[in-house]
């Protein structure tokens, strides 16, 4: 079982949102599932003008973040992706964690293609783009905007990951979203985790709708607004036959 948890933090507010999304995972967890995606900046809000003002909420890539969801992965042997706001050496980074079944660190990814707001406190990510395993398959990370970036394009084509995983940010244009991301993910068919914040910072709406897709199909979806969970049962990878 896969789920995405789509949530609408208070801004600035980094350890009061990370209480209500960790109880929504853990209720997907106990609910069986086994990888659970959580947005973009998912507990400090997105719009801030400068990096002094989001500086007080990031962290190390093993701070608040990665120790409110490690023993929750550990204990119920999940992966968890969830994106934070990474304090590298001083420089600021909109990043996502990937915390493995045994709930340690299995990756690190920061967002190489920064959106409007990105810009104003956000360095562009300068790690490779990560590929591990899941009961599903090889895996790989991509923040919202890395959607539309060359390079993220062709990575998918060069690794051919069955598992592209997806927090997002996903600002409400009065487009058809879904229909908008297959059709730039056309030519790839995995399965696709899209884990959207909803709602509104100072009138800047944000789409909601978090979805998983396999191969172009809609499996779930959430509404365009409320926080929650939701739940797609999809097969996972067979393992190899042993031989006889």
């Amino acid at each position: 079982m896969l789920a995405v948890v789509q949530f609408k933090p208070r801004r600035g507010a980094r350890n009061a949102n990370l209480e209500k999304l960790a109880a929504l995972t853990l209720q997907a967890l106990q609910a069986g599932a086994r990888l659970v995606v959580l947005p973009e900046m998912a507990a400090t809000g997105y719009r801030f003008p400068n990096p002094e003002v989001v500086r007080p909420m990031s962290e190390l890539p093993r701070g608040a973040t990665f120790k409110v969801f490690a023993p929750m992965a550990k204990e119920h042997r999940a992966h968890i992706v969830v994106g934070f706001v990474e304090d590298y050496d001083g420089k600021l980074f909109n990043a996502a964690l990937v915390i493995n079944p045994e709930g340690k660190l299995e990756a690190l990814y920061r967002k190489r293609l920064l959106y409007i707001d990105d810009h104003t406190w956000a360095n562009p990510g300068d790690l490779p783009y990560p590929v591990f395993e899941t009961p599903w398959g090889k895996a790989t990370v991509g923040i919202c905007m890395d959607i539309n970036d060359p390079r993220f394009l062709t990575h998918l084509r060069k690794v051919r990951p069955q598992v592209l995983l997806f927090p997002t940010n996903w600002v409400d244009e009065q487009a058809e979203v879904h229909q908008y991301w297959l059709a730039q993910l056309r030519g790839w068919n995995g399965i696709f985790v899209a884990a959207d914040r909803w709602g509104d910072e100072d009138g800047v709406f944000f789409a909601g709708r978090s979805a998983v897709f396999q191969a172009g199909v809609l499996v779930v979806e959430g509404p365009a607004e409320g926080d929650g969970f939701y739940l797609a049962d999809v097969p996972v990878k067979p393992a190899p036959a042993t031989p006889a």
